[in-house]
């Protein structure tokens, strides 16, 4: 049995050929002939031993279940071997399993409204007409062509008044797909667009009138959150704020340290280390952090230094980190290396430019990934980093603090700030009023000694 496996694996490093030969009793079926077409394949290719390209894996392996064999094999007998260059072939076995997707032919985008029920496309000259501002119009077309999906799927009605108005925030927050499910604040947001759409276009006052008491409720349920969020926050806090979101970051590399290059786990704590440390970098807004490209608005300088630039979907201003730190740059390299050699950093950087970051390749995730990676890293929610940022802020210097955290996380308009300004002009006047406390008891208390 030995010797025949010393001949099956001729073409194997000799480390990896006498770790199988001992523990042949224990090999799994069709291990060896695997790892032998793998090791064959790499020196006909004159592949590199410590990290064969992906053509090795497509060569030894003529199915998925053969694939997965050989990964393990590798695992368990090679572990020193870097095997980032099959997730490549793993992605694309998983491909085979899914359905295809119709892609989009460019220059095929339908017209504006063309999805919308036809009373609605009836009252879109209206809204053309209505005297706002661009993006307000940009935005109330974007949340009536969600509504318009939701009606076009039988959820909800077509007529504005109360009943449409239930059914939509209904299919919003309780959607089937989980994934398409949004925020009671964001819900609102959508049946507003309508709502302007209807008052532009001649329905009636007290049928609008009931489709905003939906409204209200949703903004209620909104405040309700925002009550919740403030407690999450407070749990945070009480485990170290930042210190305990720094030691998780920690932690989640280490176990992606332990694990083998192609795992799928080992990629998941790397995601949710490396979005962790952007967001206490500068926390940008989930929708904006998707759909981030190397080398556009994710950039790496020569000297190993990361930059992230980008135009923020919600108010259209430009922001950017300046210099990301160290520490967070030497995460970000980690990430997209995804187990190489330190050496490769330049050259994997220059295979991914045009990459999305999150994915490493063309593909842009769903909105609300941010949000379940630091969930399930931390127990908050993404955006909730984005309070915490302002919180520390206001601790530190309340005085100043309002107009800090309006370039920190990207307010363009001085109401788009309002809840943290009131917060840090009461911090502000605390302070004051403590300083002066002090002062009087301290002024007192030389009078009083002066008496005496």
């Amino acid at each position: 049995m030995k010797s025949d496996l010393n001949v099956i694996l001729k073409d194997a490093p000799a480390a990896i050929r006498r770790a199988m030969i001992e523990d042949a009793a224990n090999l799994p079926p069709g291990a060896a002939l695997v790892m032998a077409r793998f090791w064959s394949a790499v020196r006909a290719g004159n592949g590199n031993l410590s990290m064969p390209d992906a053509e090795a894996y497509r060569a030894a392996a003529a199915s998925e279940s053969t694939f997965r064999c050989l990964l393990r094999a590798l695992s368990r007998y090679a572990p020193q071997v870097c095997t980032a260059p099959a997730r490549a072939v793993s992605n694309e076995w998983y491909a085979q399993r899914c359905k295809p997707v119709a892609k989009r032919t460019p220059g095929a985008e339908k017209p504006e409204g063309s999805t919308w029920p036809d009373a609605w496309r009836r009252m879109k000259p209206g809204l053309d007409a209505a005297p706002v501002k661009c993006r307000t119009r940009q935005r109330y077309v974007a949340s009536i062509d969600r509504c318009a999906t939701v009606v076009a799927e039988g959820l909800a009605s077509e007529l504005h008044g109360f009943l449409a108005a239930c059914e939509l925030s209904e299919a919003f927050l309780f959607h089937p797909d989980k994934t398409r499910r949004v925020k009671p604040v964001t819900a609102a947001n959508y049946i507003e667009g309508l709502i302007a759409l209807g008052a532009r276009g001649g329905v009636a006052e007290e049928s609008l009138t009931a489709m905003r008491v939906i409204q209200r409720d949703l903004r209620e349920q909104a405040t309700l959150a925002e009550k919740n969020k403030h407690e999450r926050l407070s749990g945070l806090m009480e485990r170290g704020g930042y210190g305990h979101v720094a030691d998780r970051i920690g932690e989640l590399r280490a176990r992606a340290h332990r694990l083998p290059a192609h795992s799928a786990a080992r990629r998941r704590y790397m995601q949710q280390a490396v979005v962790c440390a952007i967001i206490i970098n500068k926390p940008p807004r989930r929708g904006d952090l998707v759909a981030w490209r190397i080398g556009e608005q994710l950039v790496r300088e020569i000297d190993g230094t990361w930059r992230a630039e980008w135009e923020q979907e919600k108010t259209g201003a430009v922001t950017e980190t300046g210099a990301i730190w160290p520490e967070i740059c030497e995460i970000l390299d980690e990430w997209i290396l995804e187990g190489r050699p330190d050496r490769l950093i330049h050259v994997r950087y220059q295979e991914l430019v045009g990459s999305n970051w999150l994915t490493l390749d063309q593909s842009e995730p769903y909105r609300n990934l941010p949000s379940e990676l630091t969930r399930s890293a931390i127990g908050v929610p993404s955006h909730d980093l984005r309070t915490l940022a302002a919180d520390y802020m206001r601790r530190h210097d309340p005085s100043h603090a309002a107009d800090v955290i309006a370039t920190h996380l990207g307010h363009r308009t001085r109401k788009a700030g309002e809840a943290y300004r009131a917060d840090c002009e009461g911090a502000a006047a605390q302070a004051i009023w403590q300083a002066a406390r002090a002062t009087i008891a301290a002024q007192s208390a030389a009078a009083t000694g002066k008496r005496a």
